[in-house]
């Protein structure tokens, strides 16, 4: 039997939100008959209503020192959990207790004010957990060096980069000595460097009797870190429990027929100078390539800003272990005017790379210069995808097999673009 205290106990946990349709003007006689009535009956209302569950009874407990990882396909319902946990928005129904100060990092930005400097926006979240400024001044120096921000700490982070931001905001999250550390999948932003560092300051916190809760869709950093998984989908738990058997449950969930990706909720990451907006497989009905088959996209992005250096990433992931399997870059993108929309056809060569199973893809936005990357916009989990073991003709084929320990992360061919 497990003595240690309950953290966090949620019971039956819902969060309701209700989506409005505009009513559809009918083509019939009667149609219309009806339509009046609803408006003579409803006066005020201009619309059909939804209810949709972001969250519908989620239960579980996680007791003192526990690294519990939350694992699921976009729309599960992991953010609007952290969010009720860090306690940004209400519960509609169920019951919620947890014990110790909470810190979280949810995303760039949260928490802070970007016209105050960083050693400001420190004091700011210490105050918001309840510390002292003298417990604060302790701290200061540890967060400094852990952040690497030492030149920039008095100034105004609305300044910094996306790079300087996610190290200050995580350091300041992690060295304030939370009884619980929230962390979302705010880490892809670093570069890896800076993620093994923050892995390593968690494993730390939790050895120290801490509890852990993080989010990511990167499934080699749940395995390192965590101890248990929970796995969401439609806003409903499915597993608790072994790391190993989640992860399992996770990639069954993965769905590759879907071809069109609308990114009307992604919230943007980086400088935001240009964003995604969209994300369509435009030549087949799924999101299956057989082996050796050139993989195609179409990514439309707009311009906040006038960009003229802009580059974009084709991210891979293996979706059962690995963090970065592969990485494709294009050649400079062509000039884009602030305001405007452009798509982009996007091919990246697959000859004898990937073997056959199922992956996750990302696309990042960046400008680099003099050697310096500067992330504009970045979609972690923006397909899923499988890679299927025949080839065209339909006949199975013995793939070359990357093994990542051996080889680990791999440049894939540049990514062919054309504007359209």
């Amino acid at each position: 039997m497990d003595n240690r205290p309950v953290m966090i106990d949620l019971q039956n946990v819902k969060k309701k939100y209700v989506i409005r349709h505009n009513f559809e003007k009918p083509e019939s006689f009667s149609g219309k008959l009806k339509l009046v009535a609803k408006r003579i009956l409803h006066p005020t209302k201009k619309y059909n209503t939804e209810d949709f569950y972001a969250l519908n009874g989620v239960s579980f407990q996680v007791r003192q020192g526990e690294k519990v990882g939350i694992i699921g396909k976009n729309g599960a319902g992991k953010s609007t959990l952290l969010k009720i946990l860090s306690r940004i928005t209400e519960p509609s129904d169920g019951r919620i207790e947890m014990l110790g100060k909470l810190s979280a990092m949810l995303e760039v930005g949260t928490g802070f004010n970007g016209e105050l400097t960083g050693r400001e926006n420190v004091y700011l979240n210490g105050a918001i957990l309840g510390m002292t400024k003298e417990e604060v001044d302790s701290k200061m120096d540890s967060i400094i060096e852990f952040s690497e921000v030492g030149r920039f700490i008095d100034t105004p982070v609305k300044r910094y980069s996306s790079g300087m931001f996610v190290r200050l905001a995580f350091a300041v999250a992690a060295n304030l000595e939370p009884d619980i550390l929230i962390v979302d999948e705010v880490l892809a932003v670093g570069d890896t460097k800076f993620q093994r560092k923050c892995i390593e300051k968690m494993m730390n916190i939790a050895d120290s009797g801490k509890t852990i809760l993080y989010v990511s869709h990167q499934m080699q950093t749940i395995q390192q870190l965590c101890d248990r998984v929970i796995v969401l989908k439609e806003g409903k738990v499915i597993y608790d429990g072994d790391v190993a058997r989640g992860i399992e449950i996770y990639t069954e969930t993965v769905d590759v027929d879907k071809t069109k990706f609308d990114l009307t909720g992604h919230k943007p990451r980086g400088s935001q100078m240009a964003v995604i907006e969209n994300i369509e497989i435009t030549d087949r009905d799924n999101c299956a390539w057989f082996y050796n088959e050139p993989i195609k996209f179409r990514v439309r992005i707009k311009a906040n800003e006038t960009c003229k250096k802009m580059r974009m990433y084709f991210i891979v992931r293996d979706l059962n272990v690995n963090n970065v399997f592969g990485k494709s870059e294009t050649a400079i993108l062509p000039a884009i005017e602030k305001g405007t929309t452009y798509e982009l056809e996007c091919s990246v060569g697959n000859a004898d790379i990937l073997a056959p199973g199922k992956y996750i893809a990302g696309v990042e936005l960046f400008e680099k210069e003099n050697g310096i990357i500067s992330m504009q916009d970045i979609v972690p989990e923006a397909f899923p995808f499988e890679i299927l073991g025949e080839d065209e003709k339909n006949q199975s084929v013995e793939p070359i097999f990357w093994e990542p320990h051996y080889h680990g992360r791999m440049m894939l061919p540049e990514t062919k673009t054309e504007l359209i």
